[in-house]
């Protein structure tokens, strides 16, 4: 027996003619008639299973072979399964067993060899071979003495053996294994451009495919443009995925309300009539809830099935999908706010139409189905919004009434139609009495119960034509309109009260509150609603400071009283609400390197009439009439906010002080307002400092102490204001947690010419040394002051040389240049001409 190993084939020698045939030359023209015929074959086959059985035919007919058979590996196994063959014996050809697995007895012949090598493998005498003895029994039965097995090659990977056999041994001479090497590499040729073809095609088709499904996707994007409600968006999408995709048929399915049901409810396309009448799911536990449809619902995920008709999980469907020529089904999920609503479930009809393009399509459609369903619903929350928005803008949220600028709107129209038909009219100013013992005794719940009873209460004591309005807090106003007399508004402000005293249950306890009542009366006391409305709250505060609990018009009498305190108080009360009040903002700046170290918020009212007016023209009457608790918390609450939206801005962290009035010192809420302000403007509390004053923490010592220490523990830092007037001790400043004192401007004005203002400052000085305390001096405005103070190594200086208390939006202009520059010397940025024009453009 003589085996041999072909690595590398031979040209074939050329056939010679003679005489007599030749034996050999006959074989040899046999082969290259084989090799002819394959390559035909070769070129003629659009699939590999054709290729093989062509290979198999053409090289038996045309060879010398008496049997070919192809053989597969099978996925797991390693055993070589025979797919194509041709010969008389073939029948057992395809029964003999073969195998690529070198450890086993029949993975030990050519077959094997071949498959694993890529080397064309012979055996010219299967009889003498104890290798072969497997295999002898079955070859005497074949009538094969000899075969050859070749590699079928596809890219580069041996895919299976084309196994040749032939009646007499030694019957492969050199030539015949070149012809068959040929044949071999002709073979994983013609693989490799199959494989190369049908993958041209696959691409095309997929190209093809891809472009119905983009023009499908882009129909889908139009349709979402269009629809004004989501079913008309549901038939206009399935309409575009059937006649401009490539589905057979699209369905939209909805869950039923209260069941797990998906309830088809529009659809395009072959079978929608029938898959109308099928059930689907969402209940894993039901059969018809493990298609595609219950899972892409549950998962929110798209979820495929390629062969629907070989699939257990596609079988309460089987009989619609066979009747609409069904092979495929995608279901791709709706999703609205976040929660599954349905599914819209695609029929192909064909397998290779799920490629993961198109799947990735069908989801972009489904994705934008969701989105259209979501700006439905914005849109329609958009409008509810816009109405609310409008609604709020003329009325007050909580008792529906009128808000100020609806009244002033009504009463002036109410004024132009007294003044044209000569007739009156008349404003009510009313004030609870004792709303605020109310509201801090009993909660804000109950306070707001009150207003909301009370507001009713006032409605039912006037006419349909006469307008009730809340201003605000526990403020409200009524215009009569169309009065004859005094006597008629009087009686209506008697019965007002008369309805106001009533009692009313709190949360369970029995409540009673009255109201003062301040009037106006057109033409007498005023020709416009701002004017009337004003004169009628002076009016108010004349009740309550006789008394309360009644009314009082508003007359040439009041004008006698100090009418100024009075109009100023009922101001200021409506200053904040009417964004008269705002802040300005003055630099600390430190001594030893020039910088700015922070900022002292400095509240300014902007009134009306008066202008511009510092604290010290109103903070006492705010203190008095107890005003200062909201202002201050707004004080506290703007400056924090303000200092948080620099820093969003882009600007470094800086320190912000904030003045306490006696009065807030005192105020029960005091630590709950710092904590509210802290964490709604998420201010860093280090970067608060508290300014009180020295006669503030003298007042009571130990209870100033356990608050100051208090406010400490939380992180805020203390300063003690207008230090030098309160004649306080050093063995009591010891006990007190504070970081800073400032040198009162009383002490500091005079530093030039007073050589006692002279001594208390040095003194202040160097007890804040001794303490370990920042020393800031207030009031700097000249160039001697400062060369004292420095002289003396007062820390930081605050005043006119350096900065007037500048608005907000001009605090940037003054530290952006702070940022970017390197470390200065003593003065010279505070001094710089760059900071003084900063000063000059915003003071």
């Amino acid at each position: 027996m003589t085996e041999r190993t072909m690595s590398t084939p031979t040209p074939p020698p050329q056939p010679v003619l003679s005489a007599s045939p030749d034996p050999a030359l006959q074989r040899l023209a046999k082969m290259f008639a084989a090799l002819s015929a394959t390559n035909e074959a070769i070129l003629r086959t659009s699939s590999r299973e054709e290729l093989f059985e062509k290979v198999c035919e053409a090289a038996l007919h045309s060879g010398n072979f008496n049997g070919t058979v192809v053989l597969l590996p099978e996925p797991g196994t390693g055993i070589l399964k025979a797919v194509a063959g041709a010969g008389e014996n073939i029948g057992l050809l395809k029964q003999v067993p073969f195998s690529i697995d070198p450890a086993v007895i029949y993975g030990k012949g050519i077959c094997g060899r071949a498959f694993r090598t890529q080397k064309i493998c012979i055996n010219n005498n299967l009889f003498s071979d104890h290798r072969v003895t497997a295999w002898q029994n079955d070859a005497q039965r074949a009538g094969v003495g000899a075969s050859a097995a070749l590699p079928l090659i596809q890219s580069g990977t041996s895919i299976g053996v084309l196994m040749v056999t032939l009646a007499e041994t030694d019957s492969l001479d050199d030539d015949t294994v070149s012809l068959l090497a040929r044949m071999a590499d002709n073979l994983s040729f013609g693989l490799d451009n199959l494989d190369r073809e049908i993958e041209r095609k696959r691409s095309e088709r997929a190209t093809r495919l891809l472009a119905k499904m983009f023009a499908a996707l882009s129909a889908t994007n139009e349709a979402i443009l269009r629809a004004g409600t989501a079913d008309e968006l549901y038939a206009l999408v399935c309409d575009a995925t059937v006649n401009v995709g490539n589905s057979l048929a699209a369905v939209v399915l909805l869950l039923e309300p209260g069941t797990s049901r998906l309830r088809p409810v529009v659809g395009t396309g072959e079978s929608v009539e029938q898959m109308k009448e099928t059930r689907f799911s969402i209940d894993q536990e039901n059969t018809y809830g493990n298609g595609v449809c219950g899972k892409a619902f549950r998962t929110q995920t798209t979820q495929v099935n390629e062969d629907i008709l070989n699939s257990e999980q596609g079988k309460p469907w089987w009989e619609t999908c066979i009747e609409g020529g069904v092979v495929a089904t995608c279901a791709v999920p709706l999703i609205k706010s976040g929660e599954s609503i349905g599914v819209i479930l695609f029929f192909l009809s064909k397998s290779t139409a799920m490629d993961k393009e198109i799947i990735a399509l069908l989801t972009r459609i489904g994705k934008n189905v969701s989105f259209a369903l979501d700006n439905f619903d914005r849109v329609d929350e958009k409008n509810q919004a816009d109405e609310r928005i409008r609604y709020l803008a003329t009325h007050d949220d909580l008792t529906s009434l009128p808000n100020r600028v609806m009244f002033n709107q009504l009463f002036e129209r109410s004024i132009k139609l007294a003044r044209r038909d000569g007739h009156k009219c008349a404003v009510l100013f009313i004030d609870l009495d004792r709303f605020k013992v109310v509201n801090d005794s009993l909660g804000h719940s109950a306070g707001d119960t009150l207003l909301v009873e009370m507001a009713k209460r006032l409605r039912d004591c006037v006419r349909d034509s006469d307008v009730v309005a809340r201003l605000g807090g526990d403020e409200f106003v009524i215009m009569l309109d169309k009065i004859s007399h005094r006597d008629e508004v009087a009686g209506v402000a008697r019965k007002i009260l008369a309805a106001l005293r009533l009692p009313i249950m709190l949360g369970g306890h029995e409540c009673r509150t009255t109201g003062s009542v301040g009037i106006a009366v057109f033409p007498e006391n005023g020709s416009d609603s701002l004017t009337l409305t004003k004169n009628a709250d002076i009016a108010m505060y004349l009740a309550k400071e006789e008394g309360k609990n009644d009314f009082r018009f508003f007359s040439s009498e009041i004008k006698s009283r100090p009418i100024e305190r009075l109009t100023l108080e009922s101001d200021l009360r409506h200053a904040e609400e009417l964004d008269q009040l705002t802040l300005h903002y003055q630099p600390k700046v430190d001594v030893a390197t020039g910088r700015i170290t922070g900022l002292e918020a400095l509240l300014r009212w902007s009134h009306p009439e008066l202008g511009d007016l510092p604290p010290m023209q109103f903070i006492s009457l705010a203190e008095e009439t107890g005003l200062i608790i909201p202002i201050g918390l707004w004080v506290l609450k703007t400056a924090c906010a303000q200092n948080m939206s620099w820093q969003h801005d882009g600007l470094p962290p800086i320190s912000m002080a904030v003045n306490l009035s006696p009065r807030q010192f005192l105020h029960e809420n005091l630590l709950r307002d710092i904590d509210q302000v802290l964490s709604s403007t998420g201010m860093p509390a280090h970067l608060l400092q508290l300014e009180i004053t020295e006669s503030m923490v003298m007042h009571n010592v130990d209870r100033a102490i356990k608050l100051l220490d208090a406010i400490r523990s939380r992180g805020v830092r203390l300063a003690i204001d207008d230090f030098g007037t309160g004649y306080s001790s050093m063995s009591l400043m010891k006990q007190f947690p504070i970081d800073t004192i400032k040198i009162d401007r009383s002490f500091v004005r005079d530093l030039e010419h007073s050589s006692e203002d002279r001594a208390i400052a040095k003194a202040i000085i160097s007890m804040g040394k001794a303490l370990d305390l920042r020393v800031v001096a207030e009031g700097v405005e000249t160039a001697e002051q400062d060369a004292f103070l420095r002289g003396h190594q007062c820390d930081e200086l605050q005043g006119y040389l350096f900065s007037r208390p500048l608005p907000a939006e001009a605090i940037p202009l003054l530290l952006r240049p702070a940022m970017s520059s390197p470390s200065l010397q003593p003065l010279e940025f505070a001094l710089s001409s760059q900071f003084r024009e900063v000063v000059a453009v915003k003071a």
